[in-house]
Parts: C-alpha cells; structure tokens; sequence
C-alpha cells in the first residue's frame, strides 16, 4: 500500500486528493493543512458566487515562466465535464462558469463529501516544517512525522491570507533547494495620488489604462471603485497584474469611453456652463465643478484621459493571487519536480497567475487532474 501525501487542503489538494482515492482505492491518501478547516479560499472566490472558469481559456490570460505549459494543462481539462462527474452541475452566464447553485459552498460540501466517501484522511492545525529528501520522503509537521512514498506541495499562497498567515510555504521550497520567483501580490487594488476621498464608494464605468513614460502598459473596458487609499474595482484588479515593483505608472480614466475626444467636445458645447450634473455622478460633477472654467477641449481631454498617479499596490492580505512561487522550471510537464522523483507540485503555489474571470480556480483544478493523469501513467508502467 502507498501513501500520498497532499500538503495544503485548498481547491487543488482536496480536487487530487479525490481523484488519487478514485484511482488507486487501496492505497492512503493524506491531506495536511495548517488551518482549522479546508477549503477556506475557495468560499471568498467570485464573492462566494465561485466562478470557476471561462469560455476562453488560454494562456494568453496567464503569467508564468513556463507558459507552453500552462497551456497544455489548461486546454486538456473539461471543467464542465469533471465537476458533472462529482456531482457539481455548472453553467455559463455569458463567457463565466458558475455552479448552477451560485454558491461556493456547494462546491466545497459537494468536494468535501467526495473526499470523505472516498476515504481521504485530512489532519489540520499542522504546519509542515522540513521534507526529508529520502526514499520514502518524510515529512515533518508541527505535531508528527509521516512517510510518504509520493508528496505533493499544494500549500497555496499568501493571497488574502486564507491560505495560512505565514510565509513558511517559501521557506520549505528553498529548503529543498527550488527556484522561487518572489511572490508579489496580483489582482489587487491601488494605491493613488491623490486620494480622492469625496469620491469614495462611486462606481464608474468606463475605460482605464495603466501608463508608464506615456506607454500603455494596458486597457481595461469595467468598472472602477474610488475607495479612501486610491482605487479598487475588477478592471483594477485586472491592472494591477502587470504591475511591477520600483516603476512608476500612471491610471488614466476614460470616463466617456463611447464617444470620441471630438464627439464629446461637442456634445460639451451643449451643455450649459459645461455642467456635467446630468452625465456624471453627482458627486463626480461636483468634483469637476472646479474644471468647468477650461476650455471645451482641454474638459474633454481630461474626461477622457483623468490622471491619477499610482504610488502602489496593497499587500498580500486583499489579493486574490500572488504572482511568483515555484518556478515551472522546476518541474517537468507533469508537474513534478525533476529533482525529486514523486514529488508535484499543483495550484497557487506554482508561478502561475491567472487574470480574474475564472482562470485561477480553472489551473487550480487542472493541474490537480494533470498530476493525477500522471501518476496514474507511471503506476500503469511499472506494474506492467
């Protein structure tokens, strides 16, 4: 009899844990997680709506070191087709996928009660510490030492501090002497100068674009929140995935996206005394009531291109991912470690970050179901 190993009771270790059990019934399959529950990551995602792909899935949605990778693990999982086999029916709504429930909670009972019918064993409040590199591994944790012929690193990452509140994740990668990218928080809000606190809690549509030296680094067509420390909202979030430490930007706001800078200067003209009361949110007229004395097409201009300088982006705790981890160059297209016969790597913990709209939850679960296929390939080999 085996023993599997899963450190990190996330989507992706829960989703392998099942599948292994489904697999190779005989054999024991141990999760191991530092907090009080499983799953707690998964309840906050798509505001506990759970979205849990798109219909365009690509890497091209993705940031990591190894993207043709990515894109393999990505194009070969059914998402539909693997959750219909757990007993979780999803539909779209338009290019999302939703549990049909809309509620992350079922996702979790319906993956919790699978791993349990199936006899996966799950011990929580336990930090694993140090992996010793022998045959078969042993693994130490904050209250006992365990064997395991096959591990596999799905501890997640500091992104909204679900995952666990410390850093050890990293730690115990540079202990087996892995190649971490440093992790940097992603799809978060910013920071900006100035902060416009008369604005806090107005919603704007429109389209925004995160500039650098004049260059746009890239456009998002949303929504944007002003909030009292900057901006927040999902085309910020989306943003705030090409940021990048030590480099100035700008965020430009289009609040007029469907017209040109020449339609809106005439469509300004008309207004009395350029009174923007009745296109804009009040308290948006009432802040450019201070503007109103510029010429038609420097308004314009500014509607159409309103500058706030971005001075960052806020920690780890309000993300949804971290970009960074585990460098893909580390494993092979399996995801496992090619220093490390039996041990993968899966989900958040790899240099994967994916943009909001469901691309995280979807890597998250197919590279569980990659490992699973893998393992699967090698116990065929070797016992035939």
């Amino acid at each position: 009899m085996r023993r599997f190993v899963i450190i990190g009771a996330g989507v992706s270790g829960v989703y392998l844990s099942i599948l292994l059990k489904q697999k190779f019934s005989e054999d024991q399959v141990i999760v191991i997680e530092q907090n009080q529950a499983p799953l707690k990551k998964l309840l906050a995602t798509g505001n506990g709506r759970c979205n849990l792909s798109n219909k365009h899935m690509n890497q091209c949605y993705y940031q990591s070191d190894c993207l043709d990778v990515v894109q393999k693990i990505i194009q070969d999982f059914d998402m539909v087709k693997q959750m219909e086999k757990l007993g979780l029916y999803c539909v779209y709504q338009g290019d999302l996928l939703y549990p049909k429930s809309e509620q992350a909670l079922s996702v979790k009972n319906i993956f919790m009660k699978r791993a349990q019918d199936a006899g996966v064993t799950f011990h929580y409040e336990q930090e694993v510490l140090k992996i010793e590199k022998s045959q078969p591994y042993i693994i130490h944790t904050s209250q006992q030492r365990l064997k395991a012929d096959c591990v596999i690193l799905a501890m997640g990452s500091e992104a909204g501090k679900l995952s666990g509140m410390n850093a050890s994740r990293y730690h115990l990668l540079k202990q087996l002497g892995l190649k971490v990218i440093e992790p940097i928080p992603s799809l978060v809000q910013f920071y900006t100068k100035p902060v416009l606190k008369t604005l806090k809690g107005v919603r704007v549509k429109g389209t925004f674009s995160l500039i650098e030296n004049e260059k746009c680094i890239h456009q998002e067509k949303g929504e944007l929140l002003f909030t009292d420390y900057g901006v927040s909202g999902i085309a910020i979030m989306q943003l705030s995935s090409f940021y990048k430490k030590h480099h100035k930007y700008q965020l430009y706001i289009d609040f007029f996206d469907e017209m040109s800078q020449n339609q809106l200067c005439e469509y300004l003209k008309k207004l009395p005394d350029h009174d923007l009361e009745g296109v804009l949110n009040h308290k948006i007229a009432v802040y450019f009531q201070k503007y109103q004395h510029l010429p038609v097409s420097k308004l314009a201009s500014l509607l159409k291109r309103f500058p706030l300088d971005i001075q960052g982006i806020r920690d780890a705790q309000y993300a949804q991912v971290m970009k960074g981890g585990l460098s893909l160059k580390n494993t092979n297209e399996d995801l496992e470690i090619k220093k490390y016969p039996g041990m993968y790597a899966i989900g958040e913990i790899l240099n994967v970050a994916g943009m909001c709209g469901g691309y995280n939850l979807h890597f998250a679960l197919a590279s569980a179901y990659r490992v699973a296929e893998a393992i699967e390939r090698k116990s065929y080999v070797k016992n035939s």
